[in-house]
């Protein structure tokens, strides 16, 4: 049976409090040494260590050894004097992380963490409240692997802090042996599970980027087999180890989301990469702003021929805020700024940066070995790089990459299957004049067809009153890959063309990736000119409120083929969606009327 180490079991959580608690008020009141040692009989204190940036001293760190040899670690951040926060950290006789608890500068108790132990093993990160007591909300430290299976078929590996591989979205994706054994590893504690986690700053605080990273890749990729490893930070001589455990897992794509600024820790990666030329490495430049021709970052900086080293672009084609540059070292720009992923919680979140470029060219790769898998990693890089534009100014090598997601999409075109579903059109009452767009309803999306019936009958009544009665042409069900469940312009413009093109269609998706959010999106005559196949297309997700609102108000905007909003009150076409929001006038429906039938949308 598990137990709890017996070095949490000797020390009373009361102890650990009281102490932790004591000793955040005399970092607050600036005690002298003499105070921690007459509150704390038979404790050590080492001496301080200054904490400074720059030259300029901005507060200190000082361990304390108590009587029962376990510690305290003592964190006094006060820039020019003033008092910006102070932190208490607990380790028990081992040294192991036990608890801690950080103040402000008004010394009021901000957060408060401690780490759960079982036979020696952190298993799980609990958030306190300000009694020191569980919350209830804890994050797993290092748990197993869940059982599964994956059919994916190229392999890539993303080198990072690892995966949140208990989140269903990345368990599906990882790359299995026969057994059902996931083939990464953690290079960083040496065990099979490479949990997100980059505790450099603090255990208490780990950042989580590489399921991020991944989620990314798999969204655009869905084919892949992931190999995920966490980094050798401790050691990067292991990276030699790494990549040849990549290589033997048939990796083709390594996505290397990171980097430092010293060269002597990526001599055992530069070793490997020279040693596997048949693996193509999808690098990052970095975020620090800076030209790195002149001042480099590592891997990046190396000079490689199976290696592609991206930066993320700005809407102008120029390197992103903070994004870096190099005439020689960067070859390429692509989208990393505000995109959609999955956090280590499994929340959507939008991310920016170098990193997130980089992974959307590993998928591009990925998918273009999808269709060539024959081709050598340095083919692999010509095709990339046969696919870039001319980028403005003199920034990167060979130019940048607008949209990787609308390319190379032979795999999603060949997941699509369009059955017919069941005609509703008998339950509709004859209208003056019949508006009958196509109704889509992506598979796995959220929406079932019953639902979608409900809202189309629900919405047809709020356009009747113009004299407009909406009948569905045909309803169709679309079963297609997982990256083609979301709207984005590349994956509507893959639809559209596909699936009972030249008809207004209204397609149920499951969310949006677009930048801004948006529940639902329209087109019309005004904002498809460069992408004529998506003109009178209504793209609804599951997470829309009030759909049924929505879809009349999505409705009228294409039978008046436009986008503005009204700002009548209690009009249906106010920007502002609601049950409140239902009326449309006379002169509204005249207008509707008249513009529809000249785009033969009525019948």
């Amino acid at each position: 049976m598990p137990t709890l180490d017996a070095s949490a079991s000797t020390q009373p959580a009361a102890v650990k409090h009281q102490r932790a608690l004591t000793l955040m008020r005399l970092l607050c009141e600036d005690s002298n040494d003499s105070v921690y040692l007459s509150e704390f009989p038979g404790a050590v204190l080492e001496p301080r260590q200054d904490l400074a940036r720059s030259g300029q001293v901005f507060g200190w760190r000082q361990n304390l050894v108590f009587a029962d040899q376990h510690r305290a670690v003592l964190e006094r951040i006060a820039p020019q004097g003033h008092l910006r926060r102070v932190t208490v950290e607990l380790r028990d006789t081992e040294s192991l992380p036990r608890l801690l608890v950080l103040a402000d500068q008004d010394c009021a108790l901000r957060e408060a963490r401690s780490i759960r132990y079982q036979d020696g093993h952190a298993v799980s990160l609990q958030v306190l409240d300000r009694q020191l007591q569980p919350t209830g909300s804890a994050s797993p430290m290092n748990p197993p692997i869940p059982k599964g299976e994956n059919n994916g078929l190229v392999g890539v590996a993303l080198v990072d802090s690892g995966v949140n591989y208990l989140l269903p979205a990345i368990a599906q994706h990882l790359a299995r042996d026969a057994q059902g054994i996931p083939l990464g590893f953690d290079f960083w504690d040496m065990d099979a599970r490479p949990f997100d986690s980059h505790p450099v700053r603090s255990v208490f605080f780990p950042q989580r980027h590489g399921t991020r990273t991944a989620s990314i890749i798999i969204r655009e990729a869905p084919q892949i087999r992931l190999v995920p490893y966490r980094y050798p930070r401790p050691d990067m001589q292991r990276m030699k180890d790494l990549i040849g455990h990549a290589a033997a897992a048939g990796v083709r794509v390594v996505n290397m989301s990171l980097g430092s600024n010293r060269e002597s820790q990526w001599v055992a990666f530069e070793y490997a990469a020279l040693m596997h030329p048949e693996i193509l490495f999808v690098v990052s430049a970095g975020n620090n702003g800076r030209n790195i021709d002149l001042d480099p970052v590592y891997p990046a900086s190396l000079p490689l021929e199976n290696m592609l080293v991206v930066s993320s672009v700005a809407p102008d084609g120029y390197p992103a805020d903070g994004a870096n540059w190099g005439r020689d070292s960067v070859d390429l720009l692509a989208p990393g700024e505000r995109i959609a992923a999955l956090d280590f919680s499994g929340e959507a979140v939008d991310v920016s940066g170098s990193s997130y470029a980089a992974a959307r060219v590993s998928a591009l790769a990925s998918r273009i070995l999808m269709s060539a898998p024959e081709l050598t990693a340095i083919e692999l890089r010509e095709s990339i790089l046969s696919l870039v534009q001319p980028a403005p100014g003199n920034f990167v090598r060979y130019g940048l990459i607008a949209e990787p997601s609308d390319l190379v999409r032979e795999g999603d075109l060949q997941s699509l299957v369009v059955r017919s579903l069941p005609s509703w059109q008998d339950q509709y009452s004859d209208g003056s004049e019949w508006f009958m767009p196509t109704f889509v309803v992506i598979r796995d999306s959220g929406w079932e067809a019953k639902r979608v019936q409900d809202i189309v009958q629900k919405g047809a009544a709020l356009i009747a009153p113009c004299g407009i009665t909406l009948k569905p042409a045909v309803v169709l069900e679309v079963e297609a890959n997982t990256s083609l469940r979301d709207f984005s312009r590349s994956n509507a413009k893959l639809l559209s063309g596909k699936v009972a093109p030249g008809v207004p269609r209204v397609f149920f998706v499951r969310d949006t990736l677009d930048r801004p959010a948006y529940d639902a999106v329209t087109f019309g005559t005004a904002n498809s000119r460069r992408n004529p196949e998506l003109r009178f297309t209504v793209w609804m997700t599951a997470v829309t409120r009030d759909p049924h609102i929505a879809l009349a108000h999505e409705l009228a905007h294409v039978l008046l083929d436009d986008g503005a909003h009204s700002t009548l009150p209690r009009n249906l076409m106010r920007a502002d969606t609601s049950p409140d929001n239902l009326k449309l006038t006379a002169e509204q429906c005249t207008r509707m009327r008249d513009t529809a039938r000249n785009n033969g949308l009525l019948h």
